[in-house]
């Protein structure tokens, strides 16, 4: 039986973009339902996988970040009482669809390559994280302040500059983890 083959863009593929809308109150919904997602499904997910693959530290570092991305969601929710609990968004669903079908061969390949399935994990996690602060969550913010609800685009601005700070962290966590594994090729 051939060795099981998880690449970083089927690991991406369990990252859920929030959509943005003309309506304020849209948007911020499909952001608390993706924080929440990385809260609770994602980013643990990930830890497991570090965990699982002798890694306690960078599980314990998936974990702090899950935890933060749970504070972004109520942050929001301060300025949005009504919101409860959102609705699935298509895209968070097709990423939970995703990291369902993946997780068995993960957990086959971790077995037969554990250092391979983290270093991706860790790839993906820098590339959601840029996505994040680069791209998505500059725009709700800018639709914010353009609608003048300045409130809430300083929400949008402290999770731009908290998804930099992870990203940082997971960057220079991939930097000692190929030090690490290049010491002990030597």
């Amino acid at each position: 039986m051939g060795k099981p083959e998880i690449t970083e863009e089927m690991i991406f593929q369990c990252f859920a973009a929030a959509q943005q809308s003309p309506d304020a109150t849209r948007t911020a919904e499909s952001f608390v339902d993706v924080e929440e997602y990385e809260n609770q499904i994602m980013y643990p997910e990930f830890a497991r996988w570090a965990k699982k693959a002798g890694h306690p530290q960078l599980a314990t570092l998936f974990m702090k970040v899950a935890g933060e991305e749970k504070l972004h969601a109520v942050w929001l929710r301060e300025l949005y009482d009504d919101i409860g609990a959102p609705d699935r968004g298509e895209d968070t669903q097709r990423a939970i669809d995703a990291l369902t079908t993946i997780r068995a061969n993960c957990d086959a390949l971790i077995a037969m390559n554990p250092d391979g399935v983290v270093e991706k994990a860790l790839r993906v996690a820098i590339s959601v994280e840029e996505r994040e602060y680069r791209d998505i969550y500059p725009r709700f913010r800018d639709q914010a302040r353009a609608a003048g609800r300045e409130r809430e685009a300083e929400v949008y601005q402290r999770v731009v500059d908290s998804e930099a700070q992870h990203a940082d962290w997971f960057r220079a966590a991939l930097a000692e983890f190929e030090g690490g594994r290049a010491a002990v090729a030597h």
